[in-house]
């Protein structure tokens, strides 16, 4: 049983509390979920592929009844209490993102977090890192397959400062000697339509998300990747609203005029040293 404690230390709104404490789960789907999630607690270099239920309501259900797994995992590890429960608060993060994208309690995003619950990526003030390992099929950069890397993620947790960020990565040199000795760790890549050529070339080079980018050197071919730039914007999949979009920055009019134009956003990744 989560209590409204573990629910407010997991992220999530009252709303959403209410209504997964309301939700009558699939025993059979909840009990598949929960065998997988388990067996996967500690299993480093690749991201976990998971048979998911149909109804997503039914994964927050078993991602709520492995938390004491994945906090057991940590434990042992020696992380910090706060960095714990700072990295499952993604779950009631991406809750609310779906309730803003869908209108009604669900998870959007459910691949996501099976890579929290397996233990492979961790919130350090600003920034998360992945921990994973290099292949032949996805090389990168300096390295060789086999070699251990840690991939950035931004979540949606306000600006992102030169400060801020210069505190994570220090945060995060020091967090992964500390807890994985095991897996040493010299380049961090990045993979985000933040490092569209197009983007860091047309905001202002002063601006958060165009110094962010420029911190990393880029490799490998950009993708379309127009959903992207559409959800993480403005968190609607729906091109169709483009007229509807608030234009209040910089960054809102460019999205929107870049598609208006015909072109695509894209994907692109980078690298740089850790």
């Amino acid at each position: 049983m989560t209590s409204v404690d573990d629910y407010h230390a997991l992220g999530f709104s009252d709303e959403d509390r209410e209504d997964a404490e309301k939700f009558v789960a699939d025993p059979a789907a909840v009990e598949d979920l929960v065998k997988q999630l388990r067996a996967g607690v500690g299993h480093q270099g690749t991201e976990p592929e998971l048979q998911m239920p149909e109804d997503t309501r039914n994964t927050v259900a078993a991602l709520l009844e492995t938390v004491p797994d994945i906090r057991k995992y940590h434990h042992e590890r020696g992380i910090p209490d706060d960095i714990s429960w700072a990295t499952l608060a993604d779950l009631g993060l991406q809750v609310g993102v779906s309730r803003r994208t869908h209108g009604k309690y669900g998870l959007a995003t459910h691949w996501w977090l099976t890579i929290h619950w397996a233990g492979q990526i961790y919130a350090l003030g600003r920034l998360q890192y992945m921990l994973y390992q290099v292949t032949a099929e996805k090389p990168v950069p300096g390295t060789e397959p086999g070699e251990w890397v840690v991939g950035v993620h931004i979540p949606e947790s306000g600006p992102l400062t030169p400060e801020l960020v210069d505190a994570s990565l220090a945060q995060a040199r020091e967090f992964f000697p500390r807890y994985f000795p095991e897996c040493p760790i010299k380049t961090m890549t990045l993979n985000s339509w933040l490092l569209d050529p197009y983007l860091l070339d047309n905001l202002p080079p002063a601006s958060n998300m165009v110094r962010f980018g420029r911190r990393f050197t880029p490799y490998g071919t950009p993708v379309d990747s127009q959903d992207s730039a559409i959800f993480f914007t403005f968190r609607s999949h729906d091109l169709s609203r483009l007229d509807e979009f608030p234009q209040d920055t910089s960054l809102q009019r460019l999205v929107v005029s870049r598609i208006k134009q015909g072109d695509s956003w894209q994907n692109a990744t980078g690298y740089a040293a850790f």
